[in-house]
């Protein structure tokens, strides 16, 4: 098979196979895990192992249902994905899963659910889930993959086995980037992207870091001028959308530390020099609000798509210049 654990899921992949061994699985798993940790591959390596017509603890890889998997035509496998990126799951999609689940497999195996992010479907298609997890089909298994597990129905969740993916260290994220992509990678890149292995990957190849430097830079000369330019700053963080936001967030959470006399931990350990001058200029009052209102202004973006993120980001930096 293609599909290969990454060294940080084998924890967690042995707990899955003493389940599947002892016929102790649960009608339903959530995976509360960031994508960053490379989720997908862990829960198709499950999918894999369940449909494997060996019905052991590792797929085969070679007979018929295998390659029906890694053709992508298994017919009882089923991704339920938001229709269009960054949408939610609607109730159609829903009612559609609940209908395969009733179905009978095509291999007398199990038939796979996966719902991917569970905390996209609507409030109309949770409740339709729900009355499926309350009564669960025989041999069917639903997984549940989520970035933001509670903003779930906790209904729902009671009705999942809850998984989450076991710290990773800076050293086997180290490890694995030096050892399959040949790249040599810095602390501050590793907690800046919360110790998620796939994030730091991204971060250098899709030139995130360059990204990254110039926003600060954006921000530092923005706040130190008199002229107060907001437009490139604004400009970067609809580029780079949360990831932006976040990145702003742990710099204001910097500067609070070092205007509290901490010089360890920071996030951003290699920009100490930005760092120094900011909390010097910035008043810690200021900065502390400013947090705060950041934080509140993500979640009201990640929230709702439809506002005006040009508009709130702006006028964020106006209140954050006029204090």
């Amino acid at each position: 098979m293609a599909t290969k654990l990454y060294p940080w899921q084998q924890d967690v992949w042995q707990q899955w196979q003493q389940l599947i061994a002892t016929d102790r699985l649960p009608h339903a798993i959530l995976c509360a895990m960031s994508d960053g940790t490379g989720r997908d591959v862990l829960v198709q390596y499950f999918s894999d192992t369940l449909l494997c017509l060996t019905q052991g603890t590792e797929p085969c890889g070679f007979c018929h249902s295998c390659g029906l998997v890694e053709s992508g035509n298994h017919p009882d496998l089923h991704w339920i994905r938001p229709e269009v990126e960054g949408k939610s799951i609607s109730v159609d999609q829903i009612r559609q899963c609940n209908l395969w689940a009733l179905e009978s497999s095509q291999f007398n195996a199990k038939r796979m659910i996966i719902i991917e992010p569970a905390e996209k479907m609507t409030e109309s298609a949770a409740n339709a889930l729900l009355k499926t997890l309350e009564a669960p089909p025989k041999n069917c298994q639903f997984v549940l993959l989520a970035n933001s597990p509670h903003h779930l129905l906790p209904t729902i969740r009671s009705r999942c086995q809850v998984w989450q993916q076991p710290e990773i260290s800076s050293e086997v994220i180290e490890a694995w980037l030096g050892e399959t992509e040949k790249l040599k990678v810095s602390k501050q890149s590793i907690t800046l992207n919360g110790y998620l292995p796939l994030a730091v990957k991204s971060f250098y190849q899709d030139k995130k870091q360059a990204a990254h430097q110039q926003l600060l830079s954006y921000f530092d000369t923005c706040v130190n001028s008199s002229f107060c330019h907001t437009s490139e700053v604004v400009k970067s963080l609809i580029k780079l959308d949360d990831e932006g936001l976040c990145w702003l967030s742990y710099l204001l959470s910097d500067i609070q530390k070092r205007q509290l006399g901490i010089i360890t931990d920071w996030v951003h350990c290699d920009e100490k020099e930005i760092i120094e001058r900011l909390a010097i200029r910035i008043p810690a009052n200021t900065i502390y609000k400013q947090y705060l209102s950041l934080n509140a202004l993500r979640q009201q973006l990640n929230a709702h798509s439809g506002l005006n993120k040009e508009l709130l980001l702006t006028q964020w930096l106006f209140e954050f210049i006029g204090e």
